[in-house]
């Protein structure tokens, strides 16, 4: 976005309250932006969005036969194959498990900071439909302190302002020195498998919002955040507002686990067993006879689900995933 549009948001800002962001920056821990007053705290569901308790979310099992059976309950998603399939099976995975937690379930969103930063690296996946949003995002300057583009170091620390990987809730939207931000509640403590630690986020003013640096046109190396998801502002508002109070975010550079479906909701063919259960039918299928089996290839091996109605067996249908 150019500067006369970055200067028609801004003017919508008493100055009284861009003397108080400034005040609170200065006062603030090293980070991207300001603490200032929320703007929204009600979750998609009407309820108020809280904190969340890191300790109160569990990973995804680690077994292929309980990953393939999770992931076959979303083979909606992501039909084309645009995200990374091990990040978007760990998102699913996770989101499943901690379902009773997310308050927002409308979209779950998977950044691989594995890519180029001129590269499309955000991914928000519709819940519903499927359809996946690409963009690009900047990363944290001292994790890519030659800015070559590539990130390379990640921290938990205050005043690292290094990006951090792991699982995230969106927080509240609030305006700060950069308007229409949303915090970040990390969910992944220090220890964590794949180098994941976020839990400080919120205190290192490490937060989702609109940076000029950043421009989805520019297949160039972006500009570099104090460590947070900073984003084209042409596309921020509409971003941070679907994924505010409480929706699943997911930052890594590879997989907790080798995926165990595909990109065209898990079927292939083949005869042999991938990890446990029935092997598919060699046409890729788990049907029996002329009738739906309730089942879905993913991974070679049938599990439950199903992404389509001849898969259900009698007069049940398709319904998210599972046979109704």
């Amino acid at each position: 976005m150019g500067a006369g549009t970055m200067n028609l948001r801004r003017a919508a800002f008493s100055p009284s309250l861009l003397s108080i962001s400034a005040v609170c920056f200065a006062l603030s821990p090293a980070g991207c932006s300001a603490d200032a007053t929320s703007r929204e705290n009600t979750s998609a569901t009407g309820q108020a969005y809280s904190i969340p308790d890191a300790s109160d979310f569990s990973l995804p099992p680690s077994d292929a036969s309980s990953r393939a059976g999770i992931v076959a309950r979303y083979a909606q998603l992501d039909p084309g194959g645009v995200v990374p399939r091990g990040l978007l099976e760990d998102a699913i995975e996770y989101f499943d498990v901690n379902s009773a937690l997310i308050p927002n379930k409308a979209y779950i969103t998977i950044v691989d900071f594995s890519k180029f930063s001129g590269n499309d690296r955000f991914f928000i996946v519709d819940m519903t439909s499927g359809a996946v949003e690409s963009h690009k995002v900047a990363h944290g300057q001292n994790s890519d302190p030659n800015w070559t583009g590539w990130a390379t170091s990640f921290s938990n620390v205050s005043g690292s302002l290094q990006s951090s990987l792991g699982f995230y809730l969106g927080g509240e939207i609030y305006d700060g020195t950069h308007p229409h931000s949303m915090r970040l509640d990390g969910l992944s403590p220090d220890g964590s498998p794949n180098h994941m630690a976020n839990t400080n986020v919120r205190e290192r003013a490490v937060v989702m919002h609109e940076a000029t640096y950043v421009d989805d046109s520019n297949s160039g190396k972006q500009g570099r955040s104090d460590g947070c998801l900073a984003l084209d502002p042409n596309i921020e508002l509409g971003v941070v507002d679907r994924l505010a109070n409480g929706s699943l975010i997911y930052a890594e550079t590879a997989p907790l686990n080798p995926p165990v479906g595909s990109a065209s909701g898990g079927s292939s063919s083949g005869s042999s067993s991938g990890g446990g259960g029935t092997a598919c039918n060699t046409d890729g299928d788990c049907n029996a006879g002329s009738d739906g089996s309730g089942q879905i290839c993913v991974g070679n091996v049938c599990v439950a689900g199903c992404n389509a109605d001849w898969e259900c067996p009698g007069s049940t249908t398709c319904v998210s995933g599972t046979c109704q």
